[in-house]
């Protein structure tokens, strides 16, 4: 039961393509956003630039390395789980991995966690960024909806628990 409203909610999600059959224009930008997030790249180059314009580069290092962490378990979860990645794509692009969790997400709500230690006044930004991410996935039919929600878990769950206060009690220096 879980499983079939679990797919019916994310082709609903789902960007279709026009009536023609070309995709939308602005898939490429969502694509690119999301993207971003493959192998914990966009959060790894944001670790380095803040870290190299506040003068807080170890944080930054500590906090790839939790990324990067994320990504390692997540792939080991994935290898439990088995689950087939969805049929329907807003895109011709297809990972070759298993769905469940979403690796993409997982790794986001690390970075926003650990983001939020290193500069805390743009919380709002890194927790957008996060939750944009996790749609994205979903909107591009990488993902279904559920694959999305055990990413968030098991992400926020290691960014709040451990990468978090992990880069809080790394000096800045």
């Amino acid at each position: 039961m879980f499983d079939s409203m679990d797919r019916r909610v994310s082709e609903a999600l789902l960007v279709r393509p026009r009536a023609d059959g070309t995709p939308r224009s602005w898939l490429f930008l969502l694509r690119r956003f999301s993207e971003a997030g493959s192998y914990g790249v966009g959060w790894i180059v944001l670790f380095a630039v803040v870290g190299v314009l506040s003068d807080g580069i170890v944080r930054g290092i500590v906090a790839a390395g939790c990324v990067v962490g994320m990504l390692l378990l997540n792939t080991a979860i994935k290898r439990v789980f088995r689950r087939a990645r969805p049929r329907l794509r807003a895109l011709d692009h297809a990972p070759n991995s298993y769905s469940m969790p979403s690796a993409h997400t997982s790794m986001a709500m690390v970075g926003a966690a650990t983001m939020t230690q290193i500069v805390p006044e743009l919380t709002p930004l890194w927790w957008a960024i996060a939750v944009g991410l996790a749609l994205s996935r979903v909107m591009l039919g990488m993902h279904y909806v559920g694959d999305v929600i055990a990413g968030a878990l098991v992400g926020l769950a290691a960014g709040l628990a451990i990468a978090a206060p992990l880069v809080a009690s790394v000096s800045s220096g």
